[in-house]
């Protein structure tokens, strides 16, 4: 069992002025209060809150401001299904948060409720629309949450190539099953190695599939081909390391305040045998390393599509646009944990403490928020 500290109380938090993450655009969508709007009207409709201080803290936590900087080329008609993926993702990560919810989650069977996610998932035919689709009897007796990751794919999918549909459920796969390595973590009071943690914290932040609706959101694809460029894996690794290390650092008070030890800062205070403002510096020295490499990627893939012959104006704007995204995403992961109540205070509330959710539970018979 790994002893962990107590955070002082004048830690600071944020990179230093000078750091390169505010040198990165700030971008904005439009549509920030619809999206508030819509995560609410997703929790209600599924019933996927404990009632009102915790619908109050899920407002308080201003997801539609993250998505709006996150998202910045995002589409009108495509706000709800993001809202819908956002809301899913929150409410299962509390569901998993702090030691007594993480014993819950495991009584009801953690891969049986892998399993049923995934199966809210199924493999769209390229360019059809699953808008129009049938709930059938086996959709109605789902779980609420995976219900409403149902009807949230159902309005993914269908637009969206098979190729990207596989990255996309490979990708939820790795982060459904990153919550039983922290609960192991968590029940044993474990800091993690830090060499384990920085292999597996991409997936257990969500941030991947998160990344690959930045081309659902804007309505344009990469090619499959370039996703397996050594230039745009770098940069889509990069830019989820620094968003999720970023993460680490501003959720430190909150999730010590609940029994979480699988945090970054932790473990580099553990592998290096310092104190918590060392650990935070380090990891701000680490995150702007990988700005930099994430640049340097970006250099070399436009030198990359100028010389591929094959792409055409609108592969190449795709990609500008995803690239435009994965900045928007390192900067305003930054600027919205600045303003989420869900850091700003550490408290234990949880948005749900309900293992019942993804596991047994009754599904309203509601059409989802449109």
């Amino acid at each position: 069992m790994t002893p962990v500290l107590p955070v002082p109380r004048d830690l600071r938090l944020l990179p230093d002025p000078g750091h390169v993450l505010y040198r990165l655009p700030l971008r904005m969508s439009p549509h920030r209060q619809e999206l508030e709007r819509l995560i609410l009207a997703w929790a209600d409709r599924y019933g996927l809150v404990d009632g009102p201080r915790a619908r109050q803290r899920l407002a308080d936590t201003h997801l539609g401001e993250l998505i709006a900087r996150c998202y910045p080329h995002l589409r009108a008609e495509r706000l709800a299904p993001l809202a819908g993926w956002f809301t899913w993702a929150f409410v299962i990560d509390d569901l998993y948060d702090g030691r007594e919810c993480a014993k819950a989650a495991r009584a009801a069977g953690h891969t049986r409720t892998t399993l049923r996610m995934l199966a809210a998932l199924p493999m769209v035919p390229d360019g059809s629309s699953a808008r129009g689709n049938r709930r059938t009897a086996r959709a109605r007796s789902m779980p609420p949450l995976a219900a409403e990751l149902a009807e949230v794919w159902r309005g993914l999918a269908g637009r969206q190539s098979l190729q990207w549909q596989l990255r996309f459920i490979g990708h939820m796969g790795q982060f459904l099953d990153a919550f039983r390595y922290e609960a192991a973590n968590r029940e044993r009071r474990h800091v993690p190695a830090l060499s384990g943690y920085t292999q597996l914290r991409r997936a257990s932040g969500g941030i991947t599939p998160s990344l690959d609706l930045l081309e659902y959101a804007a309505g344009q694809e990469v090619p499959a081909l370039l996703h397996e460029s050594e230039q745009l894996r770098t940069m889509v690794n990069k830019a989820a390391d620094v968003v999720v290390w970023v993460n680490d650092v501003l959720s430190l008070r909150k999730e010590l305040a609940v029994g979480e030890v699988t945090n970054g800062v932790l473990a580099v205070g553990r592998e290096l045998g310092c104190g918590m403002q060392d650990a935070i510096d380090h990891v701000y020295r680490k995150v702007a390393r990988d700005v930099a490499v994430f640049l340097r990627a970006e250099e070399s893939l436009t030198a990359l599509c100028g010389s591929w012959h094959g792409l055409g104006e609108a592969d190449r704007a795709a990609v500008g646009t995803f690239t435009d995204g994965l900045k928007a995403w390192m900067r305003g992961n930054l600027e919205w944990g600045c303003n989420s109540r869900r850091y700003l205070e550490a408290d234990t509330l949880r948005l749900t403490g309900r293992p019942a959710l993804p596991g047994r539970g009754a599904l309203p018979s509601r059409r989802p928020p449109v």
